[in-house]
């Protein structure tokens, strides 16, 4: 059988057997049950249709969407309510689309990986089938959109069209304008006038749609807050601030800066001790999975450092897969190949942390909120084992980053 045909196989088999788990009630045990299958996105509809209708979706009330019909406040830019709809749209967005979704999601993601052994395939599997995979494809928001373009916009050749896709996502949702960097690299040929004029372009084209409809993206900033996530199902640098105040009742912003800035520290000491092999990453810049390294390296990067972010932002980090694997293999170099075994060993560790953050033990005393040793042993480690990996990220970045601004300037 060829790689391809077994390619095939693994599409069919993971795909059927995603849309199977969440029909049963077995992974709920690990991800908590919403009130609808792919609730996110039915949200998302739901705002479409009672824009459509009439609705007033800019207002604070209750929203009316006329028919009986409510809905909660758009969470999204005002870009969105651009998205053609009306009821045979809204049926054939409802029933079709998320599965759709889902089968892109997996095609690309062993597109990307393109397993060859057992120890790739694996990875594939835990990759696309762990809880913070699980969860984005229960939910199904508008971030798996953002990774499978993420990955569309490496491939596609028609820049205009890429340029168009993430400045439209960035106006939905913020953080995709990480996907930019994707516009220094996408073309090795590019003088640096261009990519100034491409800059400027791309700047003056948004400064105008952002004048044009600035009244619904003041209304969005001073209305409607970003949805964090608190101790449970947690993917950010803030996870041990928020543990170690909770213990200790040590000062949240003075925990904040001392391990943003041990997190700096640490990261450049990776990069100190990574800088010894750098020379085979110099030709290593503009490859297929060079780029989706930088790209899913910034947008997890962001969404870790920024805020509080839920674990389903860790899908991202499956972009960094494939050029791990190629150094790892072509190279034979130490740091990548352990870094296979990092992502194996978090991919399994997932399945535990998901399971205790689900059934917490957590207890209310006086309306406390007291949680049990076991969930913060849990958080505590995931918390650490991801600002290890995100600190070796970082200064695998810092130094791809450094070798481009060389090589370019």
């Amino acid at each position: 059988m060829s790689n391809q045909q077994k390619n095939i196989f693994h599409l069919l088999f993971i795909f059927f057997l995603v849309i199977f788990l969440l029909q049963s009630n077995f992974i709920f045990n690990f991800l908590g049950k919403t009130s609808e299958l792919f609730s996110d996105f039915q949200t998302s509809i739901n705002w479409l249709e009672c824009h459509y209708f009439g609705g007033d979706l800019f207002t604070t009330d209750k929203i009316d969407c006329g028919a009986g019909k409510q809905t909660g406040a758009l969470h999204y830019g005002y870009a969105f309510l651009s998205i053609p709809y009306n009821e045979t749209l809204g049926f054939f967005y409802r029933t079709y689309v998320p599965y759709i979704i889902i089968f892109l999601f997996i095609y690309l993601t062993i597109k990307i990986i393109n397993p060859r052994n057992k120890i790739e395939i694996v990875l594939l599997y835990l990759a696309l089938l762990n809880p913070s995979s699980m969860v984005i494809l229960e939910r199904l928001n508008l971030d798996v959109l953002v990774y499978i373009i993420a990955i569309l916009i490496i491939y596609n050749r028609i820049y205009i069209v890429n340029w168009f896709l993430i400045i439209y996502l960035t106006f939905i949702k913020i953080y995709p304008i990480t996907l930019l960097i994707s516009v220094l690299i996408e073309n090795k040929k590019r003088s640096v006038k261009k990519l100034l004029l491409i800059i400027l372009f791309l700047a003056t084209v948004s400064f105008v749609y952002l004048y044009i409809y600035k009244e619904f993206y003041i209304f969005m900033i001073e209305n409607v807050g970003t949805n964090k996530s608190g101790f449970h199902f947690l993917f950010s640098l803030n996870s041990m601030p928020k543990i170690f105040n909770y213990i200790f009742g040590i000062k949240y912003q003075i925990l904040l800066i001392v391990f943003y800035t041990l997190f700096i520290f640490v990261s450049y000491k990776f990069y100190k001790k990574i800088n010894l092999t750098k020379k085979f990453l110099k030709s290593e810049i503009y490859t297929y999975d060079s780029k989706l390294f930088i790209i899913g390296g910034y947008l997890s990067l962001f969404v870790f450092i920024v805020t509080s972010n839920w674990l389903y932002k860790e899908v991202f980090l499956i972009l960094l897969i494939p050029y791990i694997l190629k150094i790892k293999n072509k190279y034979r170099d130490p740091l990548f190949n352990m870094l296979i075994y990092i992502f194996i060993v978090k991919y399994l560790y997932l399945f535990l942390y998901a399971y205790i953050n689900f059934h917490d033990g957590t207890t209310y005393v006086d309306e406390q909120r007291i949680f049990a040793n076991k969930f913060l042993l849990i958080i505590s480690l995931k918390s650490i084992f991801d600002f290890m990996l995100m600190s070796i990220i970082a200064a695998i970045l810092y130094m791809k980053t450094k070798i481009y601004i060389k090589n370019k300037y």
